[in-house]
């Protein structure tokens, strides 16, 4: 089958010049409102889609929503799946949140869908465009979710005939733009987590848990051309020479490209769509800031309390060593003392012998006198 060519033109539709973006812009007063309203980059951002030179970010709420619909294409969602696991897959149904024990979805997510594979694992691929603070106990929390879903839903389908080895594997993905700090400086941007047991035994694994960290991706992407990749460049390449080599590699990319290039056909719909996205990045970042201020002042809380005990350690260390001091120098002065009494005692017992030996002489003068031999 011939290979075939792709230009930005197919891709992203009929390109418009910049001054005819403007003025169907400026139609719409408040479209207009909203679009200078818009920060510079954002603005320029905007009209590169709207004259046709550059796609729209997937990482936009709106536009992953409308394109990832799991209702509308159930397809897409299978096959993003499949390359996330490694290995085709079947979904058997879309699952919604209601049920879950978990109301944590806020501004930070772009993207969650939960669905039931025909094997009867669960998989939830959450897509965030800044990162939560700590990861690891927030996601085995929604993965130990999926389990009791699972374990709930079994044990009323299989009634006495239930057991354990009913609960089949649940995978949480989660995709992240721009990652916490734990993520960053590793180089790699598929984080697996691995689980090993000390005696080397090997029990099978019903929770997996991979993170995605786009940015490092981004930096990374040169020469992949499997699955995954390909996927995950669709989500972040917008420049017309990455797009047009990943249509040209992957070509039933370029219906998702063509539905998004639908957007350039209203400029309301698509400024209203751009100011919703700019909203929600802006809730995104300010939580996201939040969240880091409110982990680095714990951190900065805990450094302190650890140097405000070690100042403690030290100044009691040191209230020690005056008191041992102190008692120290009583010991001395009671030796002194005791020695001060010593030595009178000595020059006592000294003069009471110097007597001694001034009446022994008188004595034996008197007796030699009297004529007493001595």
């Amino acid at each position: 089958m011939k290979k075939v060519k792709y230009d930005a033109a197919g891709i992203f539709g009929k390109r418009i010049s910049r001054e005819e973006a403007m003025q169907r812009i400026r139609s719409d007063r408040s479209s207009y409102e909203k679009f200078l309203a818009f920060p510079d980059g954002f603005r320029e951002e905007v009209l590169d889609f709207y004259e046709g030179t550059r796609g729209a970010s997937l990482l936009y709420d709106n536009f992953f929503r409308r394109i990832f619909d799991p209702e509308i294409h159930p397809d897409r969602i299978e096959r993003f799946v499949s390359a996330l696991i490694g290995q085709k897959v079947k979904i058997k149904t879309v699952l919604s949140r209601e049920g879950s024990q978990l109301s944590d979805r806020g501004s930070l997510v772009i993207m969650d869908i939960i669905v039931e594979l025909e094997d009867g694992s669960f998989v939830d691929v959450e897509m965030q465009k800044n990162g939560y603070q700590f990861p690891a106990q927030r996601s085995s929390c929604y993965a130990a979710d999926m389990i009791m879903r699972q374990y709930n839903r079994k044990k009323v389908e299989n009634g006495k005939s239930f057991s354990y080895k009913d609960i089949s594997t649940v995978y949480l993905f989660v995709l992240i733009e721009k990652p916490p700090k734990v993520f960053r400086g590793s180089g790699k941007y598929i984080h697996k987590r691995q689980v090993s047991y000390s005696s080397e035994i090997e029990l099978p694994e019903i929770t997996n848990i991979t993170y995605i960290t786009l940015d490092t991706f981004e930096e990374t992407t040169e020469n992949k051309n499997d699955d995954l990749s390909a996927w995950l460049s669709l989500l972040i390449k917008r420049d017309a020479d990455s797009v047009t080599r990943l249509v040209e590699a992957h070509p039933e990319f370029i219906e998702i490209y063509r539905e998004i290039a639908e957007f350039r056909k209203d400029p309301k719909e698509l400024i209203g769509m751009f100011s919703e996205a700019l909203y929600e990045m802006d809730k995104a970042t300010e939580r996201y800031m939040i969240e880091e201020l409110q982990d680095d002042l714990k951190k900065a809380n805990a450094l302190y309390d650890e140097e405000k005990a070690r100042a403690d350690e030290e100044k009691a260390r040191a209230d020690q060593a005056d008191s041992r001091a102190d008692q120290a120098n009583a010991r001395a002065d009671q030796t002194a003392r005791d020695l001060d009494i010593a030595n009178k005692r000595v020059s006592n017992m000294e003069a009471e012998t110097e007597q001694l030996r001034s009446e022994a002489i008188q004595l034996k003068a008197i007796l030699e006198k009297n004529g007493i031999k001595y």
